[in-house]
C-alpha cells in the first residue's frame, strides 16, 4: 500500500466515477487536493481509500473502493490496515466511517473489529455509523490474543481445508498458528503440516501431548510417554512441544486429583530433563489443579526448570468420559490465580480448549486475556452440524428445528451479528457440506476475537 500520486488520479476518479451508486459523485479537484495531501492510500490498479486526519485525533474515511476483479483477496483489508496503522502513528485516537445500511460492506466493517455505533438517516438511505478505537500495539496484545487452531485430520483433509479458506477470499490467516496431537492423527498429517510451515504458509506448529488419548482409555500414560519420546526427538523442527499430564476429570474426588497433580509433575520434570536443548527452549507445561496450592505447585516447578510458557486447562469436564471443557465460576478464578503469578514470573499463558467464543467472551468480561488460545469447536461443531456467529449461542443448522434454521432467519443472524462470509451465502451449504459449516465457524471465531464485547 502506497500514498496516491498525480499520476495516479486518472485511474483514481475513473474507478470511483464506475462506483457512483456506493460512493456518490466525487469532485476531481477534492481527489487531487487529498492526493497533494497523502490523505489517498493506493493499491496500484487494485482499490484506493480516502481519509482525512480531523485535529480532534479522529480519522474519518471519506471514499473506499477495491477493484471488482480483486475483490475477495484481501485488498480491502489490506488497505484498511494502512489506514488504520498510519493514523495510529499520526497519534489518531479513532477511526469513523459512515456506509449505506443496505451494503453488505458492513458486514466487512465488523470483522475488521469497527463497532456499530449509530444508524443516522443520509441524503438518500440511512447510513450506519462506524467507529474503531486505536490503542498501542501493546494494548491491542494484551486485549487480543493469538488464536490457535487446534484439529484432528489427516493431510488430505487438511490441504482441501486449506485451499477451501483461500476461495473465500478472506485475507486473515487462520491456520499461521496450528496444534495438533502427533499420538491421534496419522504421519500424513505432520507431513504435510512440515510441508506448510517450510513454505512459510504456517508460522508456528506446536505438538499436543495427547493426553485426551489417556483420558479416553484409549492409551496408557507409559505408552503415551514412550511415543512422545520418541516423536519429539525425532521431530525437533516443531515450535512447541506440550509436556505430558495427566487431566483430573470433573468426576474425580481430591485424592485423585491430588494423585494426578504430583504425577504430573513428577513426570512433566523427568521428562523435560530427558529433551534435547531445542525442545526444552520451546516446551509449554500444563497446569492443572482445583486448589490455588496445586497450581501453584506447578507453576514453581516448571519456573524452577525456566518454561516461558504455561497452558491452563483445568476447566472442569462434562459429556462421555470428560471430553467437553466447561467454564465454571471455580475454574475461572483459580485461572485468575493462574494468570496472574505466571505475569509476575513473566510467563506466557495459554488457554487449552477454551470451547467457543462464547467462552473466549465469559473470560473477556472477567480481564481474563491469556497469551494464546487454542479451539476445536470450530471444527467439531461443524463436524456436528452446528453453526455459531459471534456473541450468539451455537444453532444446529441440518434440521428445520426453530427460525433461526430457515433462510429468512438465517439472513436476520447475519443482520444482528453484522457476519458475512463466503461459506454461508448459501443456507443450503451450510445444510448439506461440512466443510461449509467448519470454514464458517472459523471465520466466526475469527470475528470473535477482533470485535469489542
Amino acid at each position: 500500500m502506497i500514498f496516491a500520486s498525480s499520476k495516479d488520479l486518472f485511474w483514481i476518479k475513473a474507478l470511483a466515477d464506475a462506483h457512483r451508486r456506493e460512493l456518490g459523485f466525487i469532485n476531481r479537484a477534492t481527489l487531487a487536493t487529498a492526493i497533494n495531501t497523502n490523505e489517498i492510500l493506493y493499491s496500484p490498479d487494485r482499490g484506493f481509500l480516502h481519509f482525512h486526519h480531523r485535529r480532534d485525533n479522529i480519522s474519518t474515511l471519506y471514499h473506499f473502493c477495491v477493484t471488482p476483479a480483486y475483490r475477495r483477496q484481501g485488498i480491502g483489508r489490506q488497505l484498511i490496515e494502512a489506514w488504520e496503522e498510519h493514523s495510529r502513528k499520526s497519534g489518531v485516537t479513532l477511526l469513523r466511517l459512515k456506509c449505506p445500511v443496505d451494503l453488505s460492506a458492513n458486514g466487512f466493517y465488523s470483522r475488521l473489529g469497527f463497532s456499530r455505533v449509530d444508524i443516522e438517516p443520509g441524503k438518500h438511505r440511512h447510513l450506519v455509523v462506524w467507529e474503531k478505537k486505536l490503542r498501542p500495539a501493546t494494548a491491542n496484545q494484551l486485549l487480543r490474543p493469538q488464536f490457535v487452531a487446534s484439529f484432528s485430520a489427516g493431510g488430505s483433509e487438511l490441504k482441501r481445508l486449506f485451499q477451501l479458506w483461500e476461495s473465500g477470499g478472506d485475507s486473515r490467516q487462520p491456520f499461521a498458528h496450528v496444534l495438533y496431537s502427533p499420538i491421534a492423527c496419522p504421519a500424513s498429517t505432520t507431513e504435510y503440516l512440515r510441508f506448510q510451515k517450510d513454505a512459510g504458509h504456517i508460522k508456528t506448529v506446536w505438538l499436543d501431548c495427547g493426553a485426551y488419548q489417556v483420558q479416553q482409555g484409549k492409551r496408557t500414560y507409559d505408552e503415551l510417554l514412550l511415543f512422545l519420546d520418541k516423536f519429539y526427538r525425532n521431530n525437533q523442527w516443531a515450535d512447541g512441544y506440550v509436556l505430558p499430564d495427566i487431566v483430573p476429570l470433573t468426576t474425580d474426588n481430591e485424592e485423585i486429583v491430588e494423585y494426578k497433580i504430583r504425577e504430573t509433575l513428577y513426570h512433566c520434570e523427568r521428562f523435560f530433563n530427558q529433551m534435547p536443548l531445542s525442545v526444552q527452549e520451546r516446551a509449554i507445561a500444563p497446569v492443572q489443579g482445583r486448589t490455588i496450592n496445586q497450581v501453584n505447585r506447578c507453576l514453581e516447578t516448571y519456573r524452577r526448570l525456566g518454561i516461558r510458557r504455561i497452558g491452563f486447562g483445568s476447566w472442569g469436564t462434562s459429556g462421555p468420559n470428560g471430553s467437553v471443557n466447561m467454564l465454571s465460576q471455580e475454574s475461572l478464578a483459580l485461572f485468575k490465580t493462574v494468570c496472574d503469578i505466571a505475569r509476575e514470573h513473566e510467563m506466557l499463558v495459554h488457554c487449552f480448549g477454551i470451547g467457543g467464543p462464547n467462552s473466549y467472551n465469559r473470560l473477556r468480561r472477567q480481564n481474563l486475556i491469556p497469551d494464546t488460545l487454542d479451539s476445536t469447536t470450530w471444527w467439531k461443531a461443524g463436524g456436528f452440524g452446528s453453526i455459531f456467529f459471534p456473541n450468539k449461542a451455537q444453532i444446529q443448522i441440518t434440521v428445520r428445528r426453530s427460525f433461526e434454521t430457515t433462510k429468512a432467519g438465517l439472513e436476520k443472524l447475519k443482520r444482528e451479528t453484522y457476519h458475512s462470509c463466503y461459506f454461508c451465502e448459501s443456507i443450503e451449504q451450510l445444510r448439506t457440506n461440512r466443510n461449509h459449516r467448519i470454514m464458517h465457524n472459523l471465520v466466526a471465531w475469527l470475528d470473535t476475537l477482533e470485535r469489542d464485547l
